[in-house]
């Protein structure tokens, strides 16, 4: 990710700042598809294996008593069926808000509507993406086609970016370490697992922030300790260019530093931001407990205990190289939740998936659909008026 100085960020000038139609010297270019079809089947293949370890598991657990479609559908109480709609409908708001704030420190304006579309571009290049990679480049490519120089882009978009890190790996901490000081584990099918997967994971997520974090606090010590952790990946044959990979560390410390300044220099929104990047994360770790209460599942005093689980589950297959997780998760998520949906756990599970992964595949699918149409139109609008008023002839 590519982000100027912060002068030329804080002045939204560079030579060859993009215009409002995508064109302009130096603009990014749209991220190429090679051999997209072969990737749309993979991840089709991926979701199927997803599907097919739910359920497997799922009939294990529970010993072939699920429930079935039907019996799931007609158990559902409406309140929480709305309650439930009410809190997927806030982790989308509360994402949306995030680029609006950060749109109104950085650039000076709100721009809802490049926000809104920005946030569900991320998030449907992010699940359809090994390790969430691809959301970033579509952000920053899509708001430079909407008059946004590629220095402003980047800063949004990087900002929202370790913000949501932070969030991420301290509310999963807070509620891991308090959810085995109280037992969540206990009872539950493949503990052991979901704790050792879990601490697992939430180390690999702690690597950017506190790596991050040294450098700003002590960057004598954490040059010296990426150094001497860079000379043994070269000696253990792991790293192959030493120059290259401490040249990316380094960058990667320059990028949030260059961003957060510009948003710390307006504290209001730095704080809307902060608060926004917690509440979403709290929103969406609580999902599984809604989707449970939806379905009639007895969840008195189990807010908690299902959102660490889901804290367990979540981090505990972060690692895993599939776009959103998907073969995996699903498993894992069958083993944290038994202790509480009964039943119902495979619903419980596939609904819970569908609000916070296939929601936005559909909705990246619809957006994609529309766009294409809207292109089609223009063009032939643009056809019809070239035939109606054409060029006059020299004499």
């Amino acid at each position: 990710m590519s982000v100027v100085n912060e002068e030329e960020v804080a002045a939204g000038t560079q030579p060859g700042a993009a215009e409002p139609d995508g064109g302009g010297q130096g603009a990014p270019q749209r991220p190429k598809k090679k051999r997209g079809w072969i990737w749309n089947v993979v991840l089709v293949a991926i979701i199927a294996l997803g599907m097919w370890s739910l359920f497997g598991i799922a009939g294990e657990v529970t010993d072939g008593e699920g429930m079935t479609f039907k019996e799931a559908v007609s158990g559902m109480n409406a309140g929480g069926v709305a309650l439930l709609a009410a809190v997927v409908l806030g982790v989308m708001i509360v994402d949306c808000l995030k680029f609006c704030f950060v749109n109104k420190a950085v650039l000076g304006r709100v721009r809802p509507g490049v926000a809104i579309k920005t946030s569900f571009l991320g998030k449907f290049y992010d699940n359809i993406t090994p390790f969430a990679t691809g959301g970033q480049p579509m952000q920053i490519y899509y708001m430079t086609t909407k008059g946004v120089n590629v220095s402003l882009s980047s800063a949004v978009v990087l900002i929202r970016y370790f913000g949501s890190i932070y969030a991420f790996t301290f509310i999963g901490a807070v509620c891991m370490i308090v959810g085995v000081s109280v037992g969540v584990l206990d009872g539950v099918e493949g503990a052991a697992l979901l704790q050792a997967a879990g601490w697992v994971g939430l180390f690999v997520n702690l690597i950017i922030p506190v790596f991050i974090a040294f450098f700003v606090f002590f960057p004598r010590f954490a040059m010296k300790c990426t150094t001497w952790f860079i000379n043994v990946g070269v000696k253990l044959r792991i790293v192959k260019n030493r120059e290259r990979v401490m040249a990316k560390a380094l960058k990667t410390v320059d990028d949030f530093v260059v961003s957060f300044k510009l948003i710390a220099k307006k504290p209001l929104w730095l704080a809307l931001f902060v608060l926004c990047c917690l509440a979403e994360n709290f929103l969406t770790f609580s999902v599984p407990f809604f989707v449970m209460n939806a379905l009639s599942c007895d969840m008195d005093g189990m807010f908690f205990t299902v959102l660490a689980l889901n804290v367990f589950t979540t981090f505990g297959v972060s690692f895993i190289p599939t776009p959103g997780n998907t073969g995996v998760i699903e498993g894992m998520g069958v083993l944290a939740f038994s202790v509480a949906a009964g039943a119902a756990l495979a619903w419980a599970v596939f609904f819970w998936r569908v609000a916070v992964y296939y929601v936005y595949i559909l909705t990246g699918i619809i957006m994609t659909v529309f766009d294409l149409i809207a292109k089609n139109i223009r063009a032939a609008r643009a056809a019809k008026t070239a035939a109606d008023d054409p060029p006059a002839h020299m004499p």
